[in-house]
């Protein structure tokens, strides 16, 4: 009787002593869905990832980013960057190398009329210019001195270009006998554009021009 005592008091002891650690056990630190396991290490919470715009813990782009666009960037016509081609009002090629600009226009005679404009394109008189071409074969190069018209506001070569309708023009422009000379060359096609009214050296399309 004794002993069957002192085995239910051992018993009875073992028992409070399990369930006095199961009391005291520690929770587990992040441990969210109670598996005994923690979900994250410390401090994981309050730091947001930078540049993570859709939550998923993943930055969706590089830090800088939002300063290497505008916000004309998204699904824009970026038209502002490419600039409107045009020709002359007499549908020659409009020379922006020189102030004012100047439209160089090739007559059915072949000679070349030189007309000075302004910032809408129209004819404006400039009171001592000097205007010469040379072009053709640079062996044996083609030289053009451009006078005043009788009648009007521009000038008109005393001469015809040479045979041939593409080869390599240089045209010298001095609005004043002691201004610095400004040239533009350029490369004269005189063949007829399969897309507009113009020369191909005047042309106003968007294909690629020799």
């Amino acid at each position: 009787m004794k002993a069957s005592t002192t085995l239910t008091l051992a018993a009875s002891l073992v028992t409070l002593i399990i369930m006095g650690c199961n009391e005291k056990k520690t929770t587990v630190p992040h441990d969210h869905d109670g598996d005994g396991i923690p979900d994250h290490g410390p401090g994981a919470h309050g730091k947001p990832v930078p540049h993570d715009h859709d939550g998923d813990g993943k930055p969706d782009h590089g830090p800088g980013a939002h300063n290497n666009h505008s916000n004309n960037d998204h699904g824009h016509d970026h038209g502002h960057d490419h600039a409107e081609k045009v020709a002359g009002p007499n549908g020659g090629k409009i020379i922006t190398a020189i102030e004012p600009h100047a439209e160089f226009f090739v007559t059915d005679d072949r000679k070349v009329r030189i007309t000075f404009l302004d910032d809408d394109h129209q004819p404006i008189a400039v009171a001592n210019p000097s205007v010469s071409i040379v072009c053709g074969d640079r062996s044996n190069p083609t030289t053009l001195t451009l006078t005043k018209e009788a009648y009007g506001m521009s000038m008109i070569s005393d001469n015809t270009l040479p045979t041939g309708n593409n080869f390599p023009t240089i045209v010298t422009f001095k609005n004043t006998p002691d201004a610095t000379p400004v040239r533009a060359k350029f490369t004269l096609n005189l063949s007829d554009c399969p897309s507009c009214t113009h020369k191909e050296y005047a042309c106003t399309c968007e294909h690629a021009h020799e």
